[in-house]
């Protein structure tokens, strides 16, 4: 008798949480498609260091604060290295379209070639997306199938708390 309680009680669990991670968007699928989004210039801020430190939350709040002040501005963020823990070293680019901005001084312009982009668009709850690592793999596998050059950078677009987009875009050079 206690198994078939226990039995019932686990069926139930696993049915409520397969529930829950479809409601968050857990099963949404990554829609992958080719654009062309043209000459990209981003204006931010590029941070080398840890996670942990100070200068990395400044460098988001200062660009987010940008993005906030200026409707319509996407804040965008490109991972050159990502830390596999609190104390290793990253490097990221976060910034804006140029577009946006009429001051400038003291921040790193990036220009990205857009004209044949791959974007991965996902929408699902920050607890259910994705990572990084299956969405890279995702373009990768769509641009192999598509005889593309695989993406060197991934540029993500941060459109809302459960809206991202990455684009991959193959860079011979860093204009």
């Amino acid at each position: 008798m206690k198994k078939t309680v226990a039995g019932i009680i686990l069926l139930l669990l696993i049915a409520a949480g397969l529930y829950f991670f479809n409601a968050l968007g857990g099963f949404n699928e990554i829609k992958i498609s080719i654009e062309d989004l043209g000459e990209i210039e981003l204006v931010g801020i590029h941070y080398r260091g840890t996670p942990q430190d100070e200068s990395l939350g400044n460098s988001f709040m200062l660009i987010e604060g940008l993005q906030k002040e200026n409707s319509g501005s996407i804040l965008h963020t490109i991972y050159y290295v990502e830390p596999a823990g609190k104390l290793d070293t990253m490097e990221v680019f976060v910034g804006i379209e140029k577009k946006w901005l009429e001051d400038i001084s003291g921040k790193k312009i990036l220009s990205l070639d857009g004209h044949e982009a791959i974007v991965a668009e996902i929408e699902a709850n920050r607890f259910v997306m994705p990572g990084p690592n299956k969405v890279k793999s995702k373009i990768e596998e769509f641009a192999k199938s598509n005889n593309m050059p695989v993406p060197n950078i991934y540029v993500d677009q941060i459109l809302g708390p459960e809206h991202v987009r990455v684009i991959g875009i193959y860079q011979t050079d860093e204009k």
